[in-house]
């Protein structure tokens, strides 16, 4: 049983010779566990110039100072400062509080008492769970098929994107128009840089560079010959191996590409003569060799004998 000893020191300012002796009391002498006592003495004020402090010296953990009140009253007219700590011990025991004059007061702190005949110990049992319910996972379930919904879209969102993505967005949602036949797209072209007049203008060899690509665009269009990739020799190479036009036409063709690259190449000036040429020549070697429709939808052939 441990012992608790608190000196309570008076500290004095000024004192007075003939004061007063102080008048210390204690409310309880026996308490349980944690319950509170007040320890208290009055003090008459009329003997000090200043105001006297108290405080309780703690040596031992086994009491603690709960609250400090300081009061002013007045009795038989004389004033008296009355002090009063508020106190309590979770230490079973006797326990002491010495008075500065050497008086102590004695204080004892019981347990509770527990009759165990009538307490029934068992064990520790085990938390108990909640029935399980859908809707408590519903939000997850929600979350998680969204998040797969997204993953989807933007797969077949990646893989449309890759389809289209050379195309124009319009060609997409618009069905496009059907594509010309070769020798009406090839006879537009010649007509539109025959309006340009750029044989007129001094830009010649931009006329039979244009001239040039068309009747390639035309080759490509009408006979699956990459004639836009190929030089003018491999073009007649392909087309003698296909044999795919007669004499006349593949003499209009030679004259028309080879007077070309002349112009292009070697910085041949023409005249208006050699130019105009070359356009009937154009539209002459379209007219022979374009793909010509029968009666018979199932059959088409070649005019090539015109």
């Amino acid at each position: 049983m441990k012992r608790l000893s608190i000196i309570i020191s008076l500290l004095v300012l000024n004192i007075i010779v003939f004061a007063q002796p102080i008048i210390p009391s204690i409310s309880n002498t026996k308490i349980y566990i944690g319950d509170q006592f007040t320890y208290s003495f009055r003090l008459p004020i009329d003997k000090f110039a200043d105001q006297v402090i108290y405080y309780p010296n703690q040596i031992e953990d086994s009491l603690e100072v709960i609250s400090l009140r300081i009061d002013t009253v007045e009795q038989n007219g004389k004033k008296y400062i009355d002090f009063s700590y508020r106190l309590t011990s979770f230490v079973v025991g006797n326990h002491q509080i010495l008075n500065t004059n050497g008086r102590s007061f004695g204080f004892e702190v019981i347990p509770f008492p527990i009759d165990t005949t009538k307490v029934e110990i068992k064990d520790i049992k085990e938390n108990k769970t909640e029935p399980f319910s859908i809707s408590e996972i519903m939000p997850i379930i929600i979350w998680v098929l969204i998040g797969i919904g997204l993953i989807v879209l933007l797969y077949f969102g990646i893989k449309l994107w890759k389809k289209y993505r050379t195309i124009n967005i319009k060609e997409v949602f618009i069905k496009p128009k059907p594509k010309l036949p070769a020798h009406i797209i090839a006879i537009n072209s010649l007509e539109e840089l025959r309006i340009k007049r750029l044989f007129e203008n001094g830009r010649i060899k931009e006329y039979f560079s244009e001239v040039s690509d068309i009747l390639r665009v035309y080759l490509g269009d009408r006979f699956s010959i990459s004639a836009i990739e190929m030089t003018t020799d491999d073009i007649f190479r392909e087309i003698e191996k296909k044999a795919i036009i007669n004499k006349d036409s593949f003499a209009l063709l030679e004259y028309i590409l080879k007077y070309a690259d002349l112009v292009k190449f070697a910085k041949h000036i023409p005249d208006s003569f050699i130019s105009d040429k070359c356009m009937k020549d154009s539209l002459e070697f379209i007219r022979q060799t374009k793909l010509v429709e029968l009666t018979d939808t199932s059959e088409r052939k070649e005019d090539e004998n015109v």
